[in-house]
Order: structure tokens, then C-alpha cells, then sequence
């Protein structure tokens, strides 16, 4: 099964449900709150609220035992003038009761860390006048949050009922990160404003899932999600409402 749908993904995640699809690995990465044009929602109750039902219905179209991958991370909106403070919002916090609200289980949270150059400065002011209480740190991370939809039995009893062959095709070579944070340098050259780096999504469907496994992305954006399961012996299901990003993923994954 290799799908794609260019609609916004309750509507094709609702389609998924009523065929009765279901996938067995989710690596997706919601849309900053009220942080890229792209993005824009009145309050953060909203956000969290639009959160909660889309991962619902990609809960629904799960398979029990198997696992849903999430980055995210804390946003922060800038104040709207010198007399007002801005605002951080925990969103991986929020997501994580959220998530086990619906259902899922959560299992592990790894830390994608990214070079210091590759992010806003937020401690200029700072580091001139050293000021307690004025520091903040340049936010070099992001998190992936591993959820897994609950079953009967262990996760080794997941792997018993895989045929052997599979299992074996799908084994982790050597390399493989050892701890939960992971130095990963961001992309940088995409249509896309805010794309994966393909090494992260590789990375989590070499650990999560197994080859001939369907993986799901509802925010495809430029596809990297799909090309990375594709690359990897994985079927994709990839989901993206903007009609220009997904003719230029669509480009890419069938290129």
C-alpha cells in the first residue's frame, strides 16, 4: 500500500478509518503552533485541541502493538512589544497527556540535537550584561516522543507472530544509536520551511518498524517521511493539505 493524499489529514485519516486501513508505524512532525505562515490557529487550546484529533484518528487506524513517532517542540512566540514578555509553549509536555489521554502509551523520549549555529540566538542581550534571571538558552533541541498503541502481551510477542524471514531482513545493523540523543544536523535545501532531515526519519523506521510494514505520515510536507520508507523496503502512506508541498513531495518520491 502506497498512498498519497493531497487533503487535510482529518478528512484523510477519517477516509483511512471507514476502509478500514491500518498501518503499523507513524514518524510525523505536527505544525509549529502559530509559528511558520503555514500555521495558524486563534489560540493554543485550539492547537492542542486540533492535536488531539488527529492523533485519535491515527490511533484508530493503527494496528495494536505498533508505535507512533512524534517531533515536536517548544515554541515560542515573541512578544508584541518592548512592555510585553513572550511566550513558550511546552508542546511536547502538552503532547505527551494528550497522547496518553487518547490511548497510547507512552514508551521513550529521544533528543534530536542540533548544532548551535543552526538555531536563533536567543542569549545576546545576556551575554553582554549577564543579568540573573534574564538568561535563556539557545534551544539546540527538539524531541521524539515514542508511543506505542496498547496490545495484549509483550512487544516480543509482536516479533514472534512476524514471519522469520521478515524479521531477519529487518534486523539493526551495526551503528545504531546507542543512547536517546541523537546529533543530527537539520536540512537545510528544501522547498519545504520546515523539512526532516532524511537521516531522522531513516533512523526511527529502521528501529520501529519492519520491512513490508506501511508507514503513515499525516503532515508529509516534502515527502521525506515516504521516501525514507521507500528507500527501506516500507510501504508509505503520506498526507498533505498544501497543494503546492505536495506536488513537490510527490516529485520526489516517485523520482
Amino acid at each position: 500500500m502506497n498512498d498519497l493524499y493531497n487533503n487535510d489529514c482529518l478528512t484523510a485519516l477519517s477516509q483511512m478509518r471507514k476502509k478500514g486501513m491500518k498501518v503499523q508505524f507513524t514518524v510525523t512532525s505536527p505544525p509549529y503552533y502559530n509559528a511558520r505562515d503555514y500555521s495558524s490557529w486563534t489560540t493554543y487550546d485550539d492547537y492542542l485541541s486540533f492535536l488531539t484529533d488527529v492523533f485519535s484518528l491515527v490511533y484508530d487506524v493503527t494496528e495494536d502493538g505498533r508505535m507512533c513517532c512524534v517531533n515536536v517542540s517548544c515554541v515560542i512566540e515573541p512578544r508584541k512589544s518592548r512592555s510585553k514578555e513572550s511566550v513558550r509553549y511546552p508542546i511536547p509536555f502538552d503532547l505527551v497527556r494528550i497522547m496518553c489521554g487518547i490511548g497510547w502509551k507512552f514508551i521513550d523520549d529521544i533528543i534530536w540535537e542540533k548544532p548551535e549555529g543552526a538555531v536563533p540566538n536567543r542569549n545576546g542581550c545576556f551575554s553582554r550584561h549577564r543579568k540573573p534571571i534574564a538568561y535563556k538558552p539557545n534551544s539546540v533541541t527538539e524531541y521524539i516522543i515514542v508511543f506505542q498503541k496498547p496490545t495484549k502481551g509483550l512487544i516480543d510477542s509482536i516479533i514472534r507472530h512476524m514471519p522469520d524471514e521478515i524479521v531477519e531482513k529487518s534486523l539493526v545493523k551495526d551503528g545504531y544509536e546507542r543512547t536517546n540523543i541523537w546529533r543530527i544536523n537539520p536540512e537545510t535545501k528544501s522547498h519545504h520551511p520546515a523539512p526532516f532531515p532524511l537521516e531522522l526519519p531513516s533512523k526511527l523506521i529502521t528501529y520501529y518498524s519492519f520491512v513490508g510494514d506501511t508507514v503513515l505520515d499525516p503532515f508529509m510536507g516534502s515527502g521525506t517521511t515516504c521516501i525514507a520508507a521507500k528507500r527501506l523496503d516500507r510501504h508509505y502512506v503520506g498526507i498533505e493539505v498544501n497543494e503546492e508541498f505536495f506536488s513537490f513531495a510527490k516529485e520526489r518520491i516517485n523520482g
